[in-house]
């Protein structure tokens, strides 16, 4: 049985979208027979998180901070934590027989076995073996599951999801309901808040015969799939939401966030409306009153770039890695 060390960055400013990608990809590894272990930041949803989906975890602030005996113990090391630096992946090569990294975009990435990052174009080429592009978005199952379902837009929007990832550090999912629903009144909202909200007063004020709120969802394809429209972060929830065929509105939490957003609306599937300290909301009106027929089309430009596999795909290749090989696709 391999042994799997998972490291995941996980904080209110950081939120917890690294995590629960990993946490996907640790089920289906622990299915395959891999005994796995986290090592995340001293953050209490996180370690709930953790809890609640049944994995051992070590509280590392600092990555650097394990000790050459723990190291020794894995046979591979998961990166969920971005920007990594040369020294600080080559103090595990002695020890660990692969590294794979995810959206690393520090100096680290060109001393790893494997990198994957669906947010980089297929076409980038680096000096070591890559997964890029949308089909290596890792997502729950249940998101290959509803991308077969038929959406249909006959109307405008008639409902909508606001979920600004699991802190919503910005507290901007109060603000953001108000000014859609002054703006349409009768509109079905639904605000959803992740583990780490700390706005949850404010949004219990909100709660009327036609807003809800969700203290988080184990349902998210279906609660994404039961709503015309989604307002969310340029993170996770986007290709999420691309995945199920709802067309989304986004307004990023961090600057890197913007150029995935860029992309997503260039390819017809998103509408960026700037970061979250300085985004449009005078194209509110116009998003609210937007045609059937584009809400059609937004949602089919996302299903046909992210089909749910991603997990499945990512896997695949991470598990010969435990047997001390590489898949065929590496």
């Amino acid at each position: 049985m391999s042994k799997i060390g998972i490291f995941c960055k996980a904080s209110f400013f950081q939120g917890m979208g690294h995590l629960v990608r990993q946490t996907h990809i640790a089920k289906s590894l622990q299915n395959r027979g891999a005994e796995i272990t986290f090592f995340s930041s001293d953050y209490p949803p996180a370690k709930a998180w953790l809890n609640r989906h049944g994995f051992s975890g070590k509280t590392l602030n600092d990555p650097l901070a394990i000790t050459e005996e723990e190291i020794a113990q894995l046979d591979i090391i998961l990166l969920d934590i971005q920007n990594t630096t040369g020294t600080f992946i080559k103090r595990f090569r002695k020890n660990i027989k692969f590294i794979v990294s995810f959206e690393d975009l520090g100096e680290g990435r060109n001393h790893v076995d494997l990198l994957i990052d669906c947010n980089l174009e297929e076409s980038l080429e680096l000096p070591i073996q890559t997964l890029f592009g949308y089909s290596y978005s890792v997502l729950a199952p249940e998101f290959e599951t509803l991308h077969t379902k038929k959406r249909e837009f006959k109307q405008p929007i008639k409902s909508v999801l606001i979920t600004l990832g699991g802190t919503d550090h910005h507290s901007l999912t109060s603000i953001l309901a108000r000014k859609i629903l002054q703006a349409q009144p009768d509109l079905s909202v639904t605000l959803l808040a992740g583990p780490g909200c700390k706005d949850i007063p404010a949004l219990k004020n909100l709660q009327n015969k036609s807003v809800q709120l969700l203290e988080s969802t184990s349902q998210m394809a279906q609660t994404l799939f039961d709503h015309d429209a989604v307002f969310c972060a340029g993170g996770i929830t986007l290709d999420e939401a691309m995945a199920v065929g709802t067309p989304a509105f986004v307004i990023n939490q961090v600057s890197h966030q913007v150029v995935k957003t860029n992309r997503a609306e260039k390819q017809g599937a998103a509408i960026n409306l700037g970061l979250a300290d300085a985004w449009d909301e005078s194209r509110l009106v116009e998003i609210l009153k937007l045609k059937p027929e584009k809400l059609q089309e937004m949602s089919q430009s996302g299903k046909n770039l992210i089909d749910g596999k991603g997990l499945e795909r990512v896997v695949d290749a991470i598990e010969p890695l435990s047997r001390g090989t590489k898949s065929k696709d590496q």
